[in-house]
């Protein structure tokens, strides 16, 4: 009788390594982002970006403005909780995967067309010896980074939603927030270290289903 037992606790102790081998294997996939409808956010439909409820933001959907110039335009905020704004697409930027996950390098973009006739591509301006604000803008980049991670974007978990984040350093993200010029009554999207712009993605209606 006891000659079994250790017998089946040594065949154990054998196993014990195969399984921690093993399991990663089957590991779950990374968390897609879901709509507002309890879909999974894909990358061949569009998505109007609204502040999440509970979450004391406010305002309105994800637009685009000019800020000085007529160009390059900038994204910004909806000052009116109804408008929501321009539709985005994320596109994950490694992979097959036409799921959108927490977590994971995507591109932004605005699926419209505007009056300066360039990219809507979203991109963090400036560079990190910046002392002022970094803004998200679209438009070609001006002075691309050989990483060319300028582009890339992850959306990452909220008690209340979700928030975008910027990868220029792919282990160091920085919150995305809006943020307001004194005197101003527009806000803007851009880099942050004060408090995160929390969001819901709800689908747009449109050819892409």
């Amino acid at each position: 009788m006891g000659s079994t037992r250790g017998a089946r606790l040594l065949l154990l102790l054998l196993l014990l390594p195969v399984l921690a081998i093993s399991l990663p294997r089957g590991a779950a996939a990374p968390s897609p982002v879901y709509d507002t409808e309890g879909h999974e956010v894909r990358a061949d439909a569009d998505y109007y970006v609204l502040p999440a409820p509970g979450a004391g933001g406010g305002g309105g959907g994800l637009t685009m403005a000019p800020n000085g110039l007529p160009c390059p335009l900038f994204v910004a905020q909806e000052a009116d909780p109804l408008r929501k704004g321009f539709p985005v697409r994320l596109t994950p930027l490694q992979g097959r995967d036409r799921t959108v996950r927490v977590g994971f390098d995507v591109g932004v973009h605005f699926d419209a067309v505007t009056t300066c006739v360039q990219t809507t591509e979203w991109h963090v301006s400036g560079d990190d010896d910046d002392t002022g604000p970094r803004h998200v803008v679209t438009g070609p980049v001006q002075a691309p980074r050989p990483t060319g991670r300028e582009k890339a974007f992850r959306v990452e978990k909220h008690s209340h939603g979700y928030k975008l984040v910027w990868c220029g350093n792919p282990t160091s993200c920085r919150d995305l927030g809006v943020f307001r010029y004194e005197g101003e009554r527009r806000a803007w999207l851009g880099v942050t270290d004060d408090r995160a712009h929390v969001v819901v993605f709800k689908k747009a209606p449109g050819i892409h289903g």
